[in-house]
């Protein structure tokens, strides 16, 4: 075999194994640890620990790679966030994730908001969730006791939900700004739990035209996936509702004052398109920190 077609199988070669090497490092979960820190943040709020999990995609288990939950049950935290999507298309698809989600809610309290894939079975998912003791949080707010359930010590938060952006949009974002003019009139920290980023933007008017300097939020959502199939050392590709280069992709975002801060997680599933490559499935554990 001459040099030329030795090049050619090798380069077909290559070709051929990075999809697959792609898909096979983005296997495992992964568990992010972050800090992010806020001026304003109550001191009784320092170090209080966020599991956010995103885009879970839940199906019948012999579709399911792996088993998230025993690792996830292990892990230290104050409260636990499902940022949507936790369902691929039914809501009898969250059943094989019951039983770590019920021991979950045994240890801190769970809040739960809507994603685009539950726009037609979110009564059900509400019904589902809240009898197993998370706190359904579809356009509404409020302040909640978080911290380990079996220690009995407790921090109040305030943390608000939002439906999911598609709903809202049909719905010319009804019952958006009472929420966002409460968070700016109360002042202080917010935990915000949003499926689509794009609620950023509001929260980023909202707090331009507040008089209200002590009005911040840690914003968390999910949604893109990170883009899915994604390049080694490339941001986010393409993200659905915002196309191609998206301005919200993955990781974290901020307003130029500091004072809203926006996380978006790659999410643990995937979609009827079910291949992840170089994005492994990924839940995060951030901490709050006073600046």
């Amino acid at each position: 075999m001459d040099g030329k077609r030795v090049a050619m199988l090798a380069l077909s070669m290559s070709a051929a194994a990075i999809p697959v090497m792609g898909y096979a490092l983005s296997i495992p979960l992964r568990i992010c640890y972050e800090k992010v820190t806020f001026k304003n943040l109550p001191s009784y709020l320092r170090g209080l620990k966020i599991l956010h999990i995103a885009d879970l995609h839940g199906r019948s288990p012999h579709k399911m790679n792996f088993n998230i939950w025993p690792a996830i049950n292990q892990l230290n935290v104050d409260m636990a966030v499902l940022t949507g999507d936790v369902v691929l298309d039914k809501a009898n698809q969250i059943y094989p994730h019951l039983e770590g989600l019920k021991a979950l809610c045994k240890k801190v309290p769970v809040f739960y908001v809507d994603g685009n894939h539950e726009n037609e079975c979110y009564n059900e998912m509400a019904d589902l969730l809240s009898g197993i003791g998370v706190t359904v949080l579809y356009n509404r707010q409020g302040d909640f006791a978080v911290g380990s359930v079996e220690s009995g010590a407790s921090k109040v938060v305030s943390v608000t939900g939002f439906r999911d952006y598609e709903y809202l949009s049909r719905n010319k974002f009804k019952g958006v700004s009472p929420l966002l003019d409460n968070m700016s009139a109360k002042g202080g920290f917010h935990v915000v739990l949003t499926h689509q980023p794009q609620i950023f933007d509001w929260l980023c008017k909202t707090n331009a035209s507040s008089i209200n300097s002590n009005f911040s939020a840690l914003v968390l959502a999910g949604h893109t996936h990170g883009g899915q199939i994604r390049l080694p050392f490339f941001p986010t590709l393409y993200a659905p509702g915002q196309g191609v280069l998206p301005k919200y992709g993955d990781g974290w975002y901020e307003e130029s004052d500091g004072q809203l801060k926006l996380f978006i997680s790659r999410g643990v599933g995937a979609t009827h398109f079910w291949l992840r490559t170089f994005n492994p499935s990924e839940v995060a554990v951030i901490e709050l920190q006073k600046d």
